[in-house]
C-alpha cells in the first residue's frame, strides 16, 4: 500500500473525527432539547464508504460517545441511568448498522464496477476472435465476401460481441424471433 493513499485514508478517518467534534460542540450549544443524531450519521457515512466496515465501527464508538457527552454538558438530565444507556446504545446501534450497510453498498458497487470493466474486456477479446471466424457461429455457413457490407446484414442489429460473425440469414431469424 502506498504512502499516499495510507496518508489519505488517515486525513480521511482526521475529518470525520473533526466533524464529530464539531457535531459535538454544536449540539452543546444549541441544548439537550435539539436532536443532532442524523448529524452525527454523515461522519460514520463518510468512514464506511471510504475507509470500509471497521474504521466505521469505531466511527459509530466515536459518535455514540460525542453525543453523550454533548447531551450531558447541555444539561440533560434522566430519570434513571437505565435511560441514558439505552439512548446512547440505541444511537450507537443506529450508526452500527449505517456503517455496516454503506459499507457493505460500497463494495457491491465496487465489485460491480470491476465485474462490468471484465465484461468489457471479454466481449471485446469475443469481438476480435469472432470476426476471424471464416464461418457463421450459428448455422455453420461460410461468410460471402461481400455479406458484410450487404444492407441487410447493416440494418440488423447482432450482439455487439458477435458483430461480424453472424451471417445475414441467421440475423433475420433471430430477428424474427424476438
Amino acid at each position: 500500500m502506498s504512502t499516499n493513499f495510507k496518508a489519505s485514508k488517515f486525513l480521511i478517518y482526521l475529518a470525520c473525527l473533526g466533524m464529530l467534534v464539531l457535531l459535538g460542540w454544536l449540539d452543546y450549544i444549541t441544548g439537550y432539547e435539539l436532536g443532532f443524531f442524523v448529524f452525527y450519521s454523515a461522519p460514520v457515512g463518510i468512514a464506511a464508504w471510504n475507509l470500509g466496515r471497521w474504521p466505521a465501527v469505531g466511527m459509530s464508538l466515536v459518535a455514540s460517545f460525542a453525543w453523550a457527552l454533548a447531551d450531558s454538558y447541555a444539561g440533560a438530565k434522566y430519570s434513571t441511568r437505565f435511560a441514558l444507556y439505552w439512548n446512547n446504545g440505541i444511537h450507537f446501534g443506529s450508526f452500527i448498522i449505517n456503517a455496516f450497510a454503506i459499507a457493505r453498498i460500497k463494495k457491491e458497487l465496487d465489485l460491480r464496477h470491476h465485474l462490468h470493466a471484465e465484461l468489457k474486456s471479454v466481449r471485446e477479446a469475443l469481438r476480435t476472435v469472432a470476426k476471424q471466424l471464416p464461418t457463421c457461429p450459428i448455422c455453420g455457413r461460410t461468410h460471402s465476401p461481400g455479406s458484410i457490407a450487404n444492407e441487410e446484414w447493416r440494418m440488423s442489429q447482432p450482439p455487439p460481441e458477435l458483430e461480424g460473425a453472424i451471417c445475414a440469414p441467421c440475423l433475420a431469424l433471430d430477428g424474427k424471433s424476438k
